[in-house]
C-alpha cells in the first residue's frame, strides 16, 4: 500500500504554472526512471464528462492535460488522450466534447492524439468484489501505461469523485447506465468503482485541483479556486487527501469506505504521507451537491444499512434520500431520457416527466442535464 501524495500549490491556470507543478509532481514519483515509457502507448484518461468549457470546472483543464503530456512526450512516450463521455459514445460526440473541453488545442500542443476509436471489448475479472466483468473502451486496453488525470468536484451519488470515480469514463458510453440499473444500491454501486479501479491499475493518477466545482456536482456547481495539483501512485489516497482538503467527509464517500475495508488505503487522512507543499495552505469546504449532507450521524447509518429490516431500511432511504425534480426550466432536450438506466423519464407537454416509482436514484439525470433543470430533493417537496 502506497500511502504518498504530493501536493503542488498552483494558483492559476497560466501555462508556466502549471507545468511546474506538473514537474514537481513527476519528479518526486522519480520521473521518469521509475516510469519506462520509452516507445511505449501511454493513455491519458481525463475526465470529458460533457461538452463544457474548462472555465466551468466540469471537465479536465486542458493546460494540465498539455502539461503531463508534454512531459510524457519529452521521454519518448506515445500520447492518446481519452475518455467516454456521458450519453452515447460516437465520433461526432467525442469531436464536440474535445472542441469544447480544449483538448483539441492540449493535444495540439502537447503533440499528443485524440482518441477516435469508439470500439470497446468485454474482460473478465475474476478477483472482483462486485463486478466480475466490464465493456472497457479499446484504448484504455491497448495502452502500456495509464496516467489518470481527474477534475476535484463534489458528486450526488458518490459524494466526491476524483482519481477513483474518473476510472468510470472507460465504460463506453450508455453501458454506464446498465451499470447504474445493475447496481441500484449506491453503496455496491461505488463498491463496482473499486473493482474497476483495482483492474485498471492507472500507473500514476492526478487531480486537478487549481479549481474544482463545489454544490450540484459533477456538472451543476459552482466553481472554487482551490490552488492546488495532487498526485500519487495510489488513487486511493489521492482522493483522501483532496478530499479532505475541500472538508468532505471521508465517512460520506464509498470508495473510499470501501477501498479501507480492503486494504488498499490508509484508515484516515493523518496515516497518508504527505509530499510537497502543506495541505494546510489548501484547506477550505465545499459545498456537497445535495444540502444538508455533511450532516448526519455515521452510528444512523450503520443502523439503518444493517440492522433495520430491508423494508424499513428502504421506506427510511425514500424519506431520507433525495429524488431528482424537473425544474420548469427544462428544455425538453432528452438528455436524461437518454441516459436514465432505468428509462423512466418521458418528455410530456415539452418536459422531462419521470416515473418516481421506477427512479433508483442515480442521479444520471442531474449529472447530464445541460441546463442544470434538474434539483436533487426530498420527496416531500416534488
Amino acid at each position: 500500500m502506497d500511502n504518498k501524495v504530493y501536493l503542488a500549490g498552483c494558483q492559476d491556470y497560466r501555462k508556466e504554472n502549471v507545468e511546474n507543478a506538473v514537474k514537481r509532481a513527476f519528479s518526486a514519483f522519480h520521473f521518469p526512471e521509475s516510469f519506462n515509457m520509452q516507445g511505449k502507448k501511454i493513455l491519458i484518461k481525463v475526465n470529458l464528462l460533457s461538452a463544457n468549457n474548462p472555465d466551468k470546472a466540469v471537465t479536465t483543464h486542458p493546460e494540465v492535460v498539455s502539461a503531463i503530456a508534454r512531459e510524457v512526450i519529452k521521454v519518448g512516450g506515445e500520447v492518446t488522450i481519452a475518455d467516454s463521455p456521458g450519453g452515447i459514445y460516437n465520433q461526432r460526440i467525442l469531436r464536440r466534447v474535445y472542441s469544447f473541453c480544449g483538448m483539441d488545442t492540449a493535444a495540439e500542443e502537447s503533440g499528443a492524439k485524440l482518441n477516435f476509436d469508439i470500439s470497446h471489448r468485454k474482460v473478465k475479472f475474476s478477483q472482483g468484489k462486485f463486478a466480475k466483468e466490464f465493456n472497457i473502451i479499446s484504448p484504455v486496453l491497448d495502452a502500456d501505461f495509464i496516467i489518470n488525470i481527474a477534475k476535484l468536484k463534489t458528486h450526488g451519488l458518490a459524494y466526491y469523485t476524483g482519481a477513483v470515480k474518473n476510472l468510470f469514463g472507460v465504460i463506453p458510453g450508455l453501458e454506464k447506465a446498465r451499470f447504474h440499473s445493475l447496481y441500484p444500491d449506491k453503496y455496491k454501486f461505488n463498491g463496482v468503482l473499486v473493482d474497476l479501479c483495482e483492474y485498471i491499475k492507472p500507473g500514476i493518477s492526478f487531480v486537478d485541483g487549481v479549481v474544482g466545482m463545489e454544490g450540484a456536482g459533477p456538472s451543476g456547481g459552482n466553481a472554487k479556486h482551490v490552488g492546488v495539483i495532487g498526485a500519487s501512485l495510489n488513487p486511493y489516497a489521492l482522493d483522501l487527501a483532496m478530499s479532505d482538503l475541500v472538508s468532505l467527509p471521508q465517512s460520506k464517500i464509498p470508495i473510499l469506505t470501501e477501498a479501507v475495508i480492503q486494504g488498499l488505503v490508509a484508515e484516515n487522512v493523518n496515516k497518508l504521507e504527505f509530499l510537497g507543499d502543506d495541505p494546510e495552505q489548501f484547506k477550505t469546504s465545499f459545498e456537497p451537491a445535495i444540502k444538508g449532507a455533511k450532516r448526519g450521524n455515521p452510528i444512523v447509518f450503520l443502523i439503518m444499512r444493517y440492522l433495520l429490516p430491508k423494508k424499513w431500511e428502504q421506506g427510511l432511504s425514500n424519506k431520507l434520500t433525495p429524488w431528482p425534480k424537473m425544474m420548469d426550466k427544462c428544455i425538453a432536450c432528452g438528455k436524461c431520457v437518454e441516459i436514465c438506466p432505468r428509462q423512466v423519464i418521458k418528455i410530456e407537454n415539452k418536459k422531462a416527466k419521470p416515473d418516481y416509482s421506477g427512479c433508483i436514484r442515480c442521479y444520471c439525470c442531474h449529472e447530464i442535464c445541460p441546463v442544470q433543470a434538474i434539483e436533487l430533493v426530498k420527496r416531500s417537496k416534488l
